[in-house]
């Protein structure tokens, strides 16, 4: 019989940003220190979500599950703290803007949630707003229309 391997030493870290609790699990911090998984609480004690890497072995391939179930991915352990920290706060009046159809140049309205996740926003037309376009010409609460 083989001696077991040592086990690894397990951790939570917790730290403040943006007036959110962050919890993280993380795994043999003396040596590799990867993150399992990490928490987001809101300043009004609701979750804003989780995070963890869908690679662990790299720590890379980074996912959110947003309170409401919804998954997202991120480039890093930083965006996906930043995103929960900022992009996810539930108000009682949706801040929404205006982006155009690049097909018919109908005005379609987006959230900022949409606004900062995703890549296209569709059009009753069949057609879509280029999200990474709008993004690349103008930031939020300006005016997206192209000039």
């Amino acid at each position: 019989m083989a001696d077991p391997a040592p086990l690894p030493e397990i951790t939570v870290d917790h730290f403040m940003e943006h007036g959110c609790a962050v919890v993280c699990v993380v795994i043999d911090p003396a040596d590799a220190q990867q993150l399992l998984y990490g928490t987001v609480t809101r300043p009004d004690g609701t979750l804003a979500g989780t995070y963890y890497p869908a690679d662990r072995v790299r720590g890379d391939h980074w996912r959110i599950v947003a309170a409401d179930g919804t998954h997202y991915h991120a480039a890093s352990e930083y965006d996906a703290v930043e995103w929960l920290t900022t992009s996810n706060r539930e108000t009682s009046t949706p801040d929404t803007g205006t982006v155009e159809c690049g097909h018919c140049s109908q005005p379609l309205e987006i959230t900022r949630q949409q606004w900062e996740r995703d890549n296209v926003a569709t059009c009753p037309c069949g057609g879509h707003a280029d999200l990474n376009f709008h993004r690349r010409h103008a930031e939020w609460g300006e005016n997206f229309q192209p000039g």
